[in-house]
Protein backbone atom coordinates (compact mmCIF):
# COMPACT_ATOMS: atom_id res chain seq x y z
CA UNK A 1 0.00 0.00 0.00
CA UNK A 2 1.06 3.64 -0.56
CA UNK A 3 0.51 4.57 2.89
CA UNK A 4 2.37 1.55 4.48
CA UNK A 5 5.00 2.44 2.02
CA UNK A 6 5.47 5.79 3.56
CA UNK A 7 5.81 4.75 7.08
CA UNK A 8 8.51 2.76 6.55
CA UNK A 9 9.99 5.35 4.71
CA UNK A 10 9.19 8.33 7.47
CA UNK A 11 8.37 10.31 4.75
CA UNK A 12 11.12 12.75 2.78
CA UNK A 13 13.46 12.27 5.55
CA UNK A 14 16.93 13.05 4.18
CA UNK A 15 19.12 9.92 4.06
CA UNK A 16 22.78 11.10 4.16
CA UNK A 17 24.13 14.07 6.25
CA UNK A 18 25.88 16.84 4.30
CA UNK A 19 28.71 18.72 4.21
CA UNK A 20 30.13 20.80 2.18
CA UNK A 21 32.93 23.55 2.36
CA UNK A 22 31.17 26.80 0.87
CA UNK A 23 32.93 30.16 0.32
CA UNK A 24 31.17 33.11 0.98
CA UNK A 25 28.92 33.49 -2.47
CA UNK A 26 28.00 30.04 -2.49
CA UNK A 27 24.23 29.47 -1.05
CA UNK A 28 24.13 26.94 1.99
CA UNK A 29 23.94 23.18 1.07
CA UNK A 30 20.31 23.03 2.52
CA UNK A 31 18.63 25.62 -0.01
CA UNK A 32 20.62 23.56 -2.79
CA UNK A 33 19.27 20.56 -1.78
CA UNK A 34 15.39 22.30 -1.30
CA UNK A 35 15.76 23.99 -4.82
CA UNK A 36 16.63 20.61 -6.82
CA UNK A 37 14.29 18.65 -5.02
CA UNK A 38 11.69 21.05 -5.28
CA UNK A 39 12.02 21.62 -9.43
CA UNK A 40 12.76 17.53 -9.74
CA UNK A 41 9.62 16.84 -7.87
CA UNK A 42 7.18 20.18 -9.75
CA UNK A 43 8.50 18.56 -13.63
CA UNK A 44 7.48 15.18 -12.23
CA UNK A 45 4.20 16.03 -11.22
CA UNK A 46 3.61 18.08 -14.32
CA UNK A 47 4.93 15.64 -16.80
CA UNK A 48 8.03 17.79 -18.06
CA UNK A 49 9.72 14.43 -16.61
CA UNK A 50 7.90 11.33 -18.07
CA UNK A 51 6.92 8.76 -15.77
CA UNK A 52 9.71 5.79 -16.12
CA UNK A 53 11.97 8.15 -17.61
CA UNK A 54 16.07 7.29 -16.68
CA UNK A 55 17.13 10.32 -14.38
CA UNK A 56 20.79 10.70 -15.18
CA UNK A 57 22.84 12.78 -12.74
CA UNK A 58 24.67 14.45 -15.60
CA UNK A 59 21.76 15.16 -17.59
CA UNK A 60 20.13 16.97 -14.74
CA UNK A 61 23.26 18.35 -14.16
CA UNK A 62 22.92 20.62 -17.56
CA UNK A 63 18.89 20.26 -17.19
CA UNK A 64 18.89 22.14 -13.85
CA UNK A 65 22.33 23.78 -13.61
CA UNK A 66 22.84 22.54 -10.34
CA UNK A 67 25.26 20.25 -8.51
CA UNK A 68 25.49 16.02 -8.51
CA UNK A 69 25.51 16.19 -4.51
CA UNK A 70 22.29 18.29 -4.43
CA UNK A 71 20.84 16.30 -6.81
CA UNK A 72 21.47 12.85 -5.41
CA UNK A 73 20.05 14.12 -1.71
CA UNK A 74 17.16 15.62 -3.43
CA UNK A 75 16.17 12.02 -5.74
CA UNK A 76 16.52 10.27 -2.43
CA UNK A 77 14.04 12.36 -1.16
CA UNK A 78 11.35 11.96 -3.95
CA UNK A 79 12.44 8.34 -3.55
CA UNK A 80 10.66 8.31 -0.33
CA UNK A 81 8.03 10.24 -1.55
CA UNK A 82 7.01 7.94 -3.77
CA UNK A 83 7.61 9.73 -7.10
CA UNK A 84 10.96 8.37 -7.76
CA UNK A 85 12.36 4.71 -7.77
CA UNK A 86 15.78 3.74 -6.85
CA UNK A 87 17.71 -0.03 -7.82
CA UNK A 88 21.51 -0.45 -7.17
CA UNK A 89 23.37 -0.02 -9.86
CA UNK A 90 20.74 0.83 -12.49
CA UNK A 91 20.31 4.63 -10.70
CA UNK A 92 16.90 6.67 -10.65
CA UNK A 93 14.19 6.52 -12.61
CA UNK A 94 10.60 8.12 -12.60
CA UNK A 95 8.15 6.24 -11.20
CA UNK A 96 5.56 4.79 -13.84
CA UNK A 97 2.10 4.76 -13.94
CA UNK A 98 -0.16 1.97 -13.73
CA UNK A 99 -4.12 1.27 -13.03
CA UNK A 100 -3.40 -1.34 -10.23
CA UNK A 101 -1.20 2.03 -8.39
CA UNK A 102 -3.96 4.82 -9.00
CA UNK A 103 -6.29 2.73 -7.43
CA UNK A 104 -4.02 2.40 -4.39
CA UNK A 105 -4.20 5.81 -4.16
CA UNK A 106 -7.17 6.97 -4.64
CA UNK A 107 -8.59 4.00 -1.78
CA UNK A 108 -5.71 5.62 0.68
CA UNK A 109 -6.59 8.95 -0.15
CA UNK A 110 -10.28 8.60 0.79
CA UNK A 111 -8.92 7.21 3.98
CA UNK A 112 -6.13 9.62 4.67
CA UNK A 113 -7.91 13.18 3.35
CA UNK A 114 -11.22 12.45 4.80
CA UNK A 115 -9.75 11.77 8.37
CA UNK A 116 -8.02 15.27 7.67
CA UNK A 117 -11.29 16.64 6.95
CA UNK A 118 -13.11 14.96 9.98
CA UNK A 119 -10.59 15.73 12.29
CA UNK A 120 -10.51 19.26 10.96
CA UNK A 121 -14.94 19.80 11.24
CA UNK A 122 -14.20 18.25 14.63
CA UNK A 123 -11.31 20.78 15.90
CA UNK A 124 -10.97 23.42 13.40
CA UNK A 125 -11.35 27.60 14.37
CA UNK A 126 -13.14 30.29 12.99
CA UNK A 127 -9.18 31.07 11.36
CA UNK A 128 -9.65 27.40 9.90
CA UNK A 129 -13.51 28.43 8.33
CA UNK A 130 -11.78 31.67 7.14
CA UNK A 131 -9.12 29.63 5.20
CA UNK A 132 -11.87 27.29 3.41
CA UNK A 133 -14.13 30.36 2.61
CA UNK A 134 -10.85 32.57 1.02
CA UNK A 135 -9.49 29.07 -0.79
CA UNK A 136 -12.75 28.34 -2.37
CA UNK A 137 -12.78 31.69 -3.25
CA UNK A 138 -9.45 32.10 -4.87
CA UNK A 139 -10.90 28.75 -6.71
CA UNK A 140 -14.01 29.80 -8.02
CA UNK A 141 -12.45 33.31 -9.54
CA UNK A 142 -9.66 31.26 -11.46
CA UNK A 143 -12.32 29.11 -12.52
CA UNK A 144 -14.82 31.95 -13.93
CA UNK A 145 -11.58 33.80 -15.19
CA UNK A 146 -10.50 30.65 -17.54
CA UNK A 147 -11.63 31.00 -21.25
CA UNK A 148 -8.97 27.96 -23.39
CA UNK A 149 -7.33 25.07 -21.64
CA UNK A 150 -3.95 26.39 -22.22
CA UNK A 151 -0.92 24.45 -20.03
CA UNK A 152 -0.90 28.34 -17.74
CA UNK A 153 -4.46 28.30 -17.05
CA UNK A 154 -4.04 24.64 -16.21
CA UNK A 155 -1.29 24.58 -13.80
CA UNK A 156 -3.40 28.02 -12.25
CA UNK A 157 -6.13 25.99 -11.47
CA UNK A 158 -4.32 23.21 -10.58
CA UNK A 159 -2.39 25.84 -7.87
CA UNK A 160 -5.55 27.27 -6.60
CA UNK A 161 -7.20 23.24 -6.53
CA UNK A 162 -4.51 22.22 -4.19
CA UNK A 163 -4.83 25.00 -2.49
CA UNK A 164 -8.59 24.63 -1.66
CA UNK A 165 -7.94 20.85 -0.81
CA UNK A 166 -4.82 22.07 1.53
CA UNK A 167 -7.18 24.26 3.27
CA UNK A 168 -10.15 22.11 3.94
CA UNK A 169 -7.79 19.92 6.32
CA UNK A 170 -5.58 22.97 7.46
CA UNK A 171 -7.54 22.28 10.45
CA UNK A 172 -6.55 19.18 11.79
CA UNK A 173 -3.69 19.06 14.56
CA UNK A 174 -1.61 15.66 13.19
CA UNK A 175 1.35 16.35 11.16
CA UNK A 176 0.96 13.10 10.02
CA UNK A 177 -1.82 13.18 8.63
CA UNK A 178 -0.92 16.34 7.13
CA UNK A 179 1.57 15.34 5.71
CA UNK A 180 0.44 12.01 4.02
CA UNK A 181 -2.36 14.14 2.39
CA UNK A 182 0.12 16.29 0.86
CA UNK A 183 2.23 13.56 -0.57
CA UNK A 184 -1.09 11.22 -2.05
CA UNK A 185 -2.18 14.65 -3.62
CA UNK A 186 0.73 14.88 -5.47
CA UNK A 187 0.66 11.22 -6.98
CA UNK A 188 -3.36 12.02 -8.05
CA UNK A 189 -2.19 15.03 -9.49
CA UNK A 190 0.65 13.40 -11.11
CA UNK A 191 -1.63 11.18 -12.93
CA UNK A 192 -4.13 13.85 -13.62
CA UNK A 193 -1.92 15.81 -15.42
CA UNK A 194 -1.06 12.53 -17.71
CA UNK A 195 -5.03 13.67 -18.92
CA UNK A 196 -5.52 17.54 -18.41
CA UNK A 197 -2.32 18.22 -20.63
CA UNK A 198 -3.39 16.31 -23.77
CA UNK A 199 -7.20 15.88 -23.61
CA UNK A 200 -10.03 17.01 -20.76
CA UNK A 201 -11.38 15.26 -18.09
CA UNK A 202 -15.25 15.48 -18.54
CA UNK A 203 -15.36 16.91 -14.76
CA UNK A 204 -18.48 18.75 -15.63
CA UNK A 205 -19.96 18.76 -11.82
CA UNK A 206 -16.11 19.78 -10.07
CA UNK A 207 -17.40 23.09 -8.83
CA UNK A 208 -20.79 21.69 -7.38
CA UNK A 209 -19.07 19.05 -5.41
CA UNK A 210 -16.49 21.62 -4.14
CA UNK A 211 -19.57 24.08 -3.24
CA UNK A 212 -21.21 21.49 -1.43
CA UNK A 213 -17.79 20.50 0.20
CA UNK A 214 -17.24 23.54 1.63
CA UNK A 215 -21.42 24.10 2.71
CA UNK A 216 -21.02 20.53 4.58
CA UNK A 217 -17.64 21.67 6.13
CA UNK A 218 -19.11 24.94 7.54
CA UNK A 219 -22.04 23.52 9.00
CA UNK A 220 -19.64 21.20 10.86
CA UNK A 221 -21.40 18.49 9.25
CA UNK A 222 -18.81 15.96 9.38
CA UNK A 223 -20.43 12.70 8.52
CA UNK A 224 -22.31 14.72 4.71
CA UNK A 225 -18.80 16.36 4.31
CA UNK A 226 -16.78 13.42 4.79
CA UNK A 227 -19.05 11.10 2.13
CA UNK A 228 -19.06 14.31 -0.27
CA UNK A 229 -15.24 14.52 -0.28
CA UNK A 230 -14.95 10.90 -0.55
CA UNK A 231 -16.95 10.85 -3.44
CA UNK A 232 -15.36 13.91 -4.71
CA UNK A 233 -11.98 11.98 -5.02
CA UNK A 234 -13.23 8.78 -6.32
CA UNK A 235 -15.76 10.63 -9.27
CA UNK A 236 -12.23 12.11 -10.48
CA UNK A 237 -10.14 9.23 -10.08
CA UNK A 238 -12.55 7.58 -12.46
CA UNK A 239 -12.43 10.15 -14.89
CA UNK A 240 -8.34 9.51 -14.70
CA UNK A 241 -8.50 6.23 -14.75
CA UNK A 242 -10.78 6.17 -17.88
CA UNK A 243 -9.02 9.12 -19.49
CA UNK A 244 -5.44 7.71 -19.40
CA UNK A 245 -6.35 3.75 -19.54
CA UNK A 246 -9.69 3.46 -21.42
CA UNK A 247 -12.64 2.27 -20.59
CA UNK A 248 -13.19 -0.10 -18.35
CA UNK A 249 -11.90 -4.28 -18.49
CA UNK A 250 -14.42 -6.60 -18.26
CA UNK A 251 -14.50 -8.30 -14.75
CA UNK A 252 -12.85 -5.39 -13.20
CA UNK A 253 -14.77 -4.36 -10.38
CA UNK A 254 -16.13 -1.23 -10.16
CA UNK A 255 -14.48 1.22 -6.85
CA UNK A 256 -17.02 2.97 -4.68
CA UNK A 257 -16.46 5.61 -2.05
CA UNK A 258 -17.54 4.36 1.16
CA UNK A 259 -20.07 5.89 3.11
CA UNK A 260 -20.98 7.62 -0.16
CA UNK A 261 -24.29 9.25 -1.66
CA UNK A 262 -26.01 6.28 -4.20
Amino acid sequence: MVFQRFVNEGGSAMTKAHVLALSPQDPPPGSQIEGAYRRLRDDIISGALLPSEKLRIEHLRQRYGMGASALREALSRLVSDGLVECEAQRGYWVSPLSRAELDDITSTRKVIEVEALRQSIELGTLEWEGRVVAARHSLERVETSMVEATREVIMGWEQANRAFHMALISGCPSRWLLRFTELLYDQSQRYRHRTVLRRPIPRRGLSKEHEEIVEATLARDAKRACALLSQHIENTARAVDTAIFGADVPGRKTRRARGARA
